[in-house]
């Protein structure tokens, strides 16, 4: 019988490889790769693609999105939001709770964000479920409905409606987190060490609300996972825990607090951009292996957001992360897959991340020697932002793949939405 799918004699590269990679033939039945052959070796199929020239990698799984639908549709969006990822190489994307109205803190607002993203989501999705005050009572059915974890503020969040855990919240989360096997994703910045200005959240803010998380996370024997790392030394404080890992953002690795300065409100974020120095020790952090993965972080918002004299702290960056990761000529091909793809494991879903028989077939096909610029028409999030505008960065994706299933060719979408729920642990 004809295969369903052959994507043929693309130049394989996945973390496994070592960086080596190969020409081969990806054979693909109901979704899954069926078998890696040698270059037109992978037989009859009903549908084939043509890889030749490009360079196929496994779709990446970006843990931490803000989409912000339901409710705020205005701000990204599924539709959108999926459309940039698929753009840059990401077949799944796991969204944060915050930013959607209601924020997802119980089954109820778990199930409306699915319903959102279910409609309108060219790639497959899991969420983070809200660690708040007013839902500590019902973590266990939270934690029940699907979702990959909790994810907790240690200082304001910047919506009322999910404020900051305390002490007691912070125990109670990673108590029952740790029963139901599931991380906590902590948003570390120790807030009476701020200073007076709007930006003024030092490293030791940092480096003091990992120690809090991880002293918790420990007591309770609860995984804790620090997201957007801004600094080594909050990378380093995160090594002291059990039970702990690392996420940094393409943001922390590329700009400095100079560039804020230079770009302007695009690249304000939360951790602030540390300066040129931290930046390097950032890297050398990530080059020891201390930083588990990479996520974008990504956080738009509408124009007027980002204007007057607080704009709102988020950059955009789940169509960007691949080519600045490849542009940086720091890593090779492989770390990138590595660092793009640990979330599949860290986070438990399965089938997600590898180029092997037995996974779907999530695949990214990219023009290494093509480059392109960051600009409003080429971004396909909503409101086309980026503290990157101008810069040209290599790394064309000619097309992404979810499941054997072509979702976005040549710089458009090019099929209907059918992302899929992920519950952690489950197909």
């Amino acid at each position: 019988m004809p295969a369903d799918l052959v994507v043929r004699g693309g130049f394989v590269v996945d973390a496994s490889s070592g960086g080596r990679g190969g020409y081969a033939d990806i054979v693909v039945e109901g979704g899954t790769i069926s078998a890696l052959t040698g270059p037109g070796q992978g037989g009859a199929s009903r549908r084939f693609i043509d890889a030749t020239g490009l360079t196929v990698l496994p779709g990446a799984i970006d843990a931490h999105v803000h989409f912000d639908e339901p409710g705020r549709a205005d701000w990204e969006g599924w539709a959108t939001g999926s459309l940039s990822a698929a753009a840059g190489g990401v077949t799944t994307v796991i969204d944060m709770p915050i930013d959607s109205d209601p924020p997802t803190v119980d089954p109820e607002s778990v199930r409306a964000k699915v319903a959102a993203a279910r409609a309108a989501s060219l790639v497959d999705f899991a969420l983070w479920g809200g660690l708040v005050p007013g839902n500590v009572d019902a973590l266990g059915p939270l934690l029940a409905s699907g979702v990959v974890g909790l994810k907790a503020f240690l200082c304001d969040s910047g919506w009322a409606e999910f404020p900051a855990s305390g002490t007691e919240v912070l125990d109670q989360g990673m108590q029952a987190a740790a029963r139901a096997g599931r991380p906590v994703a902590v948003h570390c910045e120790e807030p009476t060490l701020f200073g007076p200005g709007p930006g003024d959240r030092p490293v030791s803010s940092e480096v003091a609300a990992v120690a809090r998380a991880g002293s918790a996370a420990a007591a309770h024997g609860a995984r804790l996972h620090v997201v957007h790392c801004s600094s080594a030394e909050a990378v380093a404080e995160a090594g002291r825990w059990p039970n702990t890992t690392v996420e940094t953002c393409p943001h922390y690795l590329m700009l400095t607090d100079e560039d804020v300065r230079r770009i302007g409100p695009d690249a304000v974020c939360s951790p602030p951009l540390r300066d040129r120095p931290a930046v390097e020790r950032l890297w050398l952090a990530l080059a020891s292996g201390r930083i588990d993965t990479i996520a974008s972080d990504h956080s738009p918002c509408p124009p007027e957001g980002k204007a007057g004299p607080t704009p709102f702290a988020g950059v955009s960056g789940v169509q960007t992360t691949l080519s600045l990761l490849l542009g940086s000529q720091k890593l090779s091909l492989a770390e990138c897959n590595r660092l793009r793809t640990a979330a599949a494991r860290l986070f438990g879903l399965p089938g997600k991340g590898t180029l092997a028989a037995g996974y779907d077939a999530d695949l990214v096909l990219v023009d290494l020697n093509a480059r392109w610029t960051v600009s409003a028409h080429t971004l396909h999030s909503r409101h086309g932002q980026s503290p990157f505008l101008g810069q040209s960065l290599p790394g064309v994706v000619r097309a992404t793949l979810v499941r054997g299933r072509v979702v976005y060719e040549h710089d458009r979408p090019a099929a209907d939405p059918a992302g899929r729920f992920l519950r952690p642990g489950l197909p």
